[in-house]
């Protein structure tokens, strides 16, 4: 078919003219915009209403429809396709296209959004953007006062040498050594409020927030902040270092653009997030993790007696939740604050029952994870929405806090609250050991001993240093970062492992 044919004209200018003028796009006046919603909804009709020849009709009956796509006025009296029936058919499928496509979306938003939208709301903070975060941070944490964490680390280097009066005093001295001579890798803190919500993606939507509003990325709900590290300087244990960069984490970067720890303690120290009794900490197995921020906060070591740590822990983080104290306590006394378990709660607590890690606590609870695993921003996101689930489905949406507020599962055993002095009558009972890389991979306790890998006296008396046999990785596989290594060099503060440092010959 010729394009006069098609058009009607034999120029450009006339290819057109056969429309109706009320069918054409026309300019505004003064440049205004049209207003969309006095427009009619699209639809075939009008561009053949007038009986001008279909250009897409062929000339006879193709594949059994008569009369082609378009025989007649299409949709008034045409068949096949162009029947009435099957327009209708065609609209209602868009509707219900369109009415589909609203629903995902509005689950989307109840659930905070897809998982590529919820992964944008955890910012990875560097050097370069450390003051903006922080300044949005103080500005939320009013409003959003439980804090979720997590910390990565390059792992255990080193054992205490020496008798401990208990296994508890042998913990600390663990923790202790191991946190002075190592630098942490990552911190990752989640907000909620009192309900269990994050911050909204607009911040428009919180009242006061107008300064940040024009912000043009989503407001986000995890924080992760990269601190300054070096393969070539800083002493690591291989293993754990191996597992973190298997499990996503760029330590180049980290050398380059990575954030001085003095300058995120400082602004802690100030920022509110700290020092509060109404700021609540959720943390998972979460002795190392704030005994490095204490580290942060404090710049300086851990103090040598852990009396005057937990006074510390008691300054910094008034009011802590540990989940896996809370799960560990509800497992070994059936009850939730002084309560029996319900059939519900009974059930998630059996089918955990030989399972102590957070991603098994998550699965059983189906949260599901955003962002790479074994990362501190996914980790402490994790660790927020499965507390809360906890909260919900074990503890019947109260926590009697004086009972389960200030306990810290790994730094002294599953003992006395964070701000006691004693080691409690739990002191010689089971614990949870360090937590090797950084990374909640508590999945599989040793086969040859009760967890922790650490000592484990016959006696009441004192605990002497772990030989190197005994010693085996906190995932239960025995080889890996945890373990002490095949050479123990003498003199210094501790058994040392597998781990390299700096060469400063």
């Amino acid at each position: 078919m010729k394009a006069a044919g098609r058009f009607g004209a034999q120029t450009p200018s006339g290819a057109f003219s056969h429309m109706q003028q009320s069918n054409m796009p026309h300019r505004t006046s003064q440049h205004q915009a049209s207003n969309s919603s006095s427009l009619p909804p699209p639809t075939f009709n009008h561009a053949f209403s007038q009986g001008n020849n279909n250009p897409f009709a062929p000339t006879g009956n193709v594949n059994g429809l008569a009369g082609g796509i378009g025989a007649g006025n299409f949709g008034n009296g045409g068949t096949g396709l162009a029947s009435r029936e099957a327009v209708e058919g065609f609209n209602y499928g868009a509707h219900l296209q369109q009415q589909q496509s609203q629903n995902k979306a509005q689950m989307r938003r109840a659930k905070g959004g897809s998982k590529g939208h919820q992964e944008m709301r955890i910012r990875d903070v560097w050097a370069s953007n450390l003051k903006e975060e922080m300044d949005l941070l103080e500005q939320l944490v009013d409003r959003y006062p439980y804090i979720s964490m997590d910390t990565e680390f390059p792992g255990i280097v080193a054992r205490p040498m020496g008798r401990f009066t208990t296994k508890a005093d042998y913990h600390y001295q663990c923790l202790r050594c191991n946190v002075d001579l190592l630098k942490v890798i990552q911190l990752g803190i989640s907000l909620f409020d009192g309900e269990g919500n994050s911050p909204p993606a607009n911040l428009a939507e919180i009242p006061g927030m107008a300064t940040y509003s024009n912000n043009l990325k989503p407001c986000p709900t995890t924080w992760q902040f990269n601190f300054q590290f070096s393969l070539e300087e800083d002493m690591y244990n291989d293993g754990s270092i191996t597992f973190l960069q298997e499990a996503g984490i760029d330590l180049k970067r980290f050398e380059t653009d990575g954030i001085d720890p003095e300058k995120l303690g400082s602004r802690l120290i100030t920022s509110g997030l700290a020092h509060f009794d109404d700021v609540r900490w959720i943390s998972f197995h979460s002795g190392y993790d704030f005994a490095y921020v204490v580290k942060l906060m404090n710049r300086n070591e851990l103090p040598e007696d852990e009396t005057e740590y937990r006074r510390l822990m008691k300054i910094y983080f008034p009011s802590i939740y540990d989940i896996k104290y809370m799960i560990q306590h509800a497992q070994r006394n059936q009850t939730v604050n002084d309560q029996p378990l319900t059939a519900a709660a009974a059930n998630h607590l059996s089918n955990l029952s030989s399972k102590g890690g957070l991603q098994h606590l998550a699965d059983e609870l189906h949260v599901r994870r955003v962002g790479n695993a074994h990362s501190a921003g996914s980790d402490a996101l994790l660790t927020g929405k499965v507390f809360w689930e906890v909260k919900d489905k074990i503890f019947g949406g109260t926590i009697d806090d004086s009972k389960y507020l200030g306990q810290v599962w790994g730094l002294n055993v599953a003992g006395a609250a964070a701000g006691s002095s004693g080691t409690g009558p739990t002191a010689d009972g089971p614990s949870g050991t360090p937590n090797l890389n950084g990374a909640t991979i508590y999945n599989n306790p040793p086969t040859q001993q009760p967890a922790p890998s650490t000592p484990g006296p016959s006696h009441a008396g004192p605990v002497s240093t772990p030989s190197q046999q005994n010693q085996s990785n906190r995932d239960g596989s025995g080889n890996g970062g945890g373990g002490i290594g095949s050479w123990t060099p003498g003199g210094g503060g501790g058994v040392f492992g597998s781990f390299r440092g700096a060469n400063r010959s």
